[in-house]
């Protein structure tokens, strides 16, 4: 501020000295004013970053004077009208020039050409830019941020020159980069060749005018002028030679831009891909040809789906496997290894491709020399004779199974889209092999789509992928905490069928399906007595999925405990409606209410909800206690396990009989669709508040006058009418229909079993398959009405019948009429085009955010801190925690954490963190804030000492005439009052200072939550001491109430 005050100063004094200066004058002066400023701060502020404050004060400044300048009309200074500059096709320039009132005399060329459009020519345009340089230029660079470091403006100079908007010379690309396309045996042009030709040949035909017309100019001087071929003036448009040189010059602007960008001309029929088109999109250069294939140690290749692998495994096929190495030191403990892979040699897994010796020099195994490579095996671990760079010998080695890889599928949208596997070599294949439950976390499936791995080549970054990126530890999405990985389709089938009550197996097939889960377990496997002993030993399907569940949790752990819901409703399995009972709850003891005690399933079918992507199921409390290694190895055995169950035992197909009607149903069905043909006028009676007794044609013709209004309301009132009856006739077939009128009932139904158990499709597809597929909607109307008043050709004008309105009342199973067809296919229409418009809009509006948020980092003080390490937030959340971490503390979530206590005492290492941490300070906090509130009920947002004294000292001063003294207009009593309270003493104002003292500030604002053990946000606090108010049964035997 205070230099912009001097520049005002500075600026007023000359103007006074020099009341006839220019503009140069002016501008000279500020530069040396603006040059004296900068260049005392120049060396302070060299190093110093742009402050985001300063940059977004500078952003809006500059849009400022773009909106105040692009308005004005007139100059400033001169007060004279401005000209226009409008681009016609990219090819040319159109200055107008201002019209205004004339004199009659002493006209110039400017008054002349007043009001007329004129062809700005190239070298015009550039004499205006070089001047508009000349004179402008510091402030064009103050304007522009990528000219703020160019000092110079003529070519000789380092800084920048405008000539660089205009082009003299056109670099030509070499013969190899502009090959001959060939299409059989045809031969064709190369796009660029033909861009280059065009302008070749017009700068030819621009030669020949120019000589034209430098000849008719000299004809009077030349006796005999030499005779010229004009032939090619035909095909150049224009009267004169002057006109056929401006045509001329406008195509040759037109194909120089071609040859940069072929989109640049809107004009020109026949195209040929320019340089932006060679390099931009998915076919240009850098993604087609060049991005991924600069990467040194990766594969690509199709993925395929296997179960058999772990969720944290990758199939990698052979021919990968001989190609990908690891550069492994040599040391006495792995030479055995590595001796016998350098003998293998390049061509044989485990084998080698070369040796690096001590001093760097790189020996190639040949795959066909079998004595080089015993020889350099024997000499692994002998030293190299003269300077060494490395302490010992490097063999690249080959990937072998445990390697850690980093896969990736594009394009990589969130954290998760890279995750590291465990490589498994798969001799025969020649393609990727993931697990199913790794699909949602790349959100791929097996229909072509491929994948890049990469192999880590150094100990730090396999350390990485093996702790950090490990698909163990990526199983919650860090956008809210909820579950990735998951089985999906066949294995929600097996799983639900394999626990519902009454499945049963033998020791010999029990024994198999567990041999067939825990087939890379190694050690003894815990087995649990039969469920039935006589009069045949049997075990459930429950207890095949306990026995994974106890050999699954690590050693010495405390089983969980569980009490949960599955996906399937409780009313799916109720099949006759309960006695009532004392004490009846309509979950309990149900099989959608799953209870899992000491590892064991005692109650409940497991669906999508406990193994599936599902928060709070089984394998997310698995993960919460036990960590993600144990979680990704329960689903990899419960995989193996469904899947055996169907091959061995039971196979799932839809049959016709799942989706067939009961004939009682299909007749209550007909019926209400034929009475649904007589609500279409109710419709309307109720729409325009018609009585009951009016006829068709008068509901018609107010139909009619409501779609030709202008005003829509009413229109759109019918239109919701016409959309309750719909949904009413929608409701009752469906309730006709469905559970009920199904020939086959749940879980018998292998339909139903699929919906319900959350495999694949939805009770929408159910419904439309055996009932009707209902009123079809766009953008939440009805279809719209034609001008003629019909919704279809095929209907006649305003008919109120629900099917000629969109409402199909047919169903796949019997099939649908040509009409309800075209109706069925505008709403799918409508679904692919909201698709592919939300999925670029969606994409680009992710890349913008990620983009402004890259900066982002969480310090090691807590504080969320910008690229310019200004403070973002205190605390991140403002509660410093971590989302993926904070899941089951939410009270629906306390009864899980208090049944499996004691397992999360032992994980977490509670007793260790108490040990070393006083939790006492925090505890001792929030009781002090309990009591500041319950000493004042109601909070005051204004009570301070001296309001505490007016408030029991002003009333009886006021009572109490007293003349005010002279000169002033406040009360006396006011008065009287300040100089009572300028007259206490400290201890007469401690008094009231006690009576109005603050609440203590929060404990994450004063106890940094990484540190005091116990300091939590007060919300948190207070559901916490609620739930432990409230539960009876955690007793202080159990749990201890004041460490939890």
């Amino acid at each position: 501020m205070q230099e912009v005050y001097q520049l005002e100063q500075l600026l007023n004094q000359q103007l006074e000295e020099n009341p006839r200066a220019t503009g140069d004058d002016i501008e000279l002066w500020l530069r040396e004013f603006t040059d004296a400023v900068v260049g005392e701060k120049t060396e302070a502020s060299a190093n110093v970053k742009p402050i985001k404050h300063l940059v977004e004060k500078k952003c809006s400044l500059i849009n400022e004077f773009w909106s105040v300048q692009m308005k004005t009309r007139k100059c400033p200074h001169c007060r004279s009208s401005r000209s226009t500059v409008r681009r016609e096709h990219n090819s040319k320039l159109i200055i107008t020039m201002p019209s205004g009132a004339q004199s009659s005399s002493g006209k110039t060329d400017e008054d002349l050409m007043a009001g007329k459009r004129v062809y700005l020519t190239a070298s015009t345009a550039r004499e205006h830019v070089n001047k508009l340089w000349e004179k402008e230029g510091f402030f064009l660079k103050c304007l522009f941020s990528g000219l703020e470091g160019s000092t110079g403006s003529k070519k000789g100079d380092n800084g920048f020159c405008p000539d660089l908007f205009f082009l003299e010379l056109l670099l030509v690309t070499p013969c190899r980069y502009r090959p001959i396309n060939r299409l059989g045996d045809q031969m064709f042009t190369n796009g660029q060749t033909v861009n280059m030709q065009a302008v070749m040949k017009d700068c030819g035909v621009i030669r020949k005018l120019l000589a034209l017309i430098a000849g008719e100019k000299n004809t009077e001087e030349a006796e005999a002028p030499e005779e010229t071929d004009q032939t090619f003036l035909a095909a150049v448009p224009g009267r004169t030679l002057t006109d056929k040189l401006y045509n001329m010059w406008i195509r040759l602007q037109s194909h120089v831009n071609i040859v940069f960008d072929s989109d640049m001309d809107k004009l020109m029929t026949e195209k040929y891909p320019g340089i932006r088109q060679i390099l931009e999109k998915k076919e240009g250069l850098f993604r087609k040809h060049m991005m991924g294939k600069r990467v040194d140690y990766a594969a690509r290749s199709v993925i395929c789906p296997d179960m058999y692998i772990g969720t944290n495994e990758i199939g990698i096929p052979m021919v990968f496997a001989t190609k990908l190495t690891y550069p492994q030191p040599v040391t006495p403990w792995n030479v055995k290894e590595l001796r016998q892979a350098v003998i293998n040699g390049p061509n044989v897994h485990p084998g080698a491709s070369m040796v690096i010796n001590e001093d760097g020099r790189r020996t190639i195994l040949s795959a066909a020399n079998l004595a080089q490579r015993e020889a350099v095996a024997k000499e692994l671990l002998t030293p190299s004779p003269g300077p060494h760079k490395m302490p010992m010998k490097i063999v690249n080695r080959h990937i072998k199974n445990g390697d850690v890889l980093l896969l990736n599928r594009q394009p990589t949208l969130h954290r998760p889209s890279i995750q590291a596997h465990c490589a498994r070599i798969l001799p025969g294949e020649k393609v990727l092999r993931l697990h199913y439950a790794n699909c949602k976390a790349y959100n791929a499936d097996f229909d072509g789509d491929e994948m890049n791995a990469h192999f880590p080549q150094s100990e730090l970054g396999r350390a990485e992928a093996y702790m950090l990126v490990s698909t163990d530890q990526q199983y919650l999405v860090p956008k809210d905490g909820k579950p990735l990985a998951g089985l999906i389709q066949d294995h929600m089938v097996s799983g639900t069928k394999m626990t519902i009550r009454g499945c049963f197996f033998t020791r010999d097939q029990y024994t198999e399906l567990v041999y067939r889960g825990l087939t890379d377990r190694p050690g003894r496997v815990k087995l649990l007595p039969p469920a039935i002993l006589k009069p045949q030993r049997l075990w459930t399907g429950k207890q095949v999925v306990s026995t994974l569940l106890l050999n699954v949790i690590p050693e010495k752990a405390v089983p969980l405990n569980l009490v949960g819901k599955s996906k399937i409703p409780s009313k799916a399995w109720i099949q006759v409606p309960p006695r009532a009972a004392p004490g009846y709850k309509p979950d309990s003891m149900c099989d959608s209410q799953v209870v899992i005690r000491q590892g064991e399933l005692l109650v409940g079918v497991l669906d999508k909800a406990h193994y599936g992507s599902s928060a709070y199921g089984l394998v997310h409390c698995c993960y919460e206690l036990y960590g993600g290694e144990t979680s990704g190895k329960l689903l990899s055995c419960l995989a193996r396990l469904f899947t055996a169950y169907l091959q061995l035992y039971r196979g799932f197909t839809l049959s016709v009989e799942d989706i067939l009607v009961k004939p009682g149903a299909n007749k209550r069905r007909k019926k209400i669709i034929e009475e649904s043909l007589k609500f279409g006028t109710k419709a309307l009676q109720v729409a325009f508040n018609l009585p009951s007794n009016v006829d068709q044609a008068e509901a018609q013709s107010r139909w009619q006058d409501a779609h030709l209004n202008p005003d829509q309301r009413d229109f759109s009132m019918a239109d919701h009418k016409f959309k309750e009856v719909a949904n009413q006739v929608n409701n009752d077939i469906n309730k006709v229909c469905m559970p009920a009128g199904l020939h086959t009932s749940f879980p018998d139904n292998n339909l139903q079993l699929m919906v319900q158990s959350g495999a694949k499709g939805s009770t929408v597809n159910t419904m439309q398959i055996s009932c009707l597929l209902g009123q079809i909607e766009l953008e939440g109307r009805r279809p719209p009405l034609m001008p003629s008043g019909k919704f279809l050709p095929c209907f006649q004008p305003y008919d109120p019948a629900p099917g000629a309105g969109g409402f199909v009342s047919g169903r796949f199973l019997t099939g649908i009429k040509p009409q309800e067809y075209f109706f069925h296919c505008m709403a799918g229409r409508e679904g692919l085009v909201d698709t592919a418009v939300k999925t670029s809009r969606s994409g680009y509006l992710q890349r913008c955010v990620i983009k402004h948020l890259e900066g982002l980092v969480v310090q090691y003080d807590l504080t969320v801190r910008d690229s310019d390490g200004s403070v973002v937030q205190f605390l991140y959340g403002e509660d410093g925690l971590d989302i993926p971490k904070t899941q089951f503390l939410q009270p629906r979530q306390f009864p899980f954490i208090e049944d499996n206590y004691e397992v999360i005492r032992r994980s977490q290492g509670l007793d260790e963190v108490l040990a070393r941490f006083d939790p006492q300070t925090a505890s001792s906090h929030f009781a002090a804030i309990q009591r500041w509130k319950a000493k004042r009920e109601v909070a005051c947002p204004r009570r301070g000492a001296f309001l505490l004294f007016s408030q029991k000292k002003l009333a009886k001063l006021k009572q109490t005439e007293q003349e005010a003294p002279p000169g002033s207009t406040r009360d006396p009593a006011v008065l009287q009052l300040l100089q009572q309270w300028r007259d206490l003493d400290e201890a007469g104002r401690s008094k009231y200072s006690r009576k109005s003292s603050r609440c203590p500030e929060p404990s994450l604002g004063l106890f940094k939550p990484d540190v005091c053990f116990g300091s939590v946000s007060e919300n948190f606090h207070d559901i916490t001491e609620k739930y432990l108010q409230n539960r009876g049964s955690m007793s202080e035997d159990s749990v201890d109430t004041h460490r939890y």
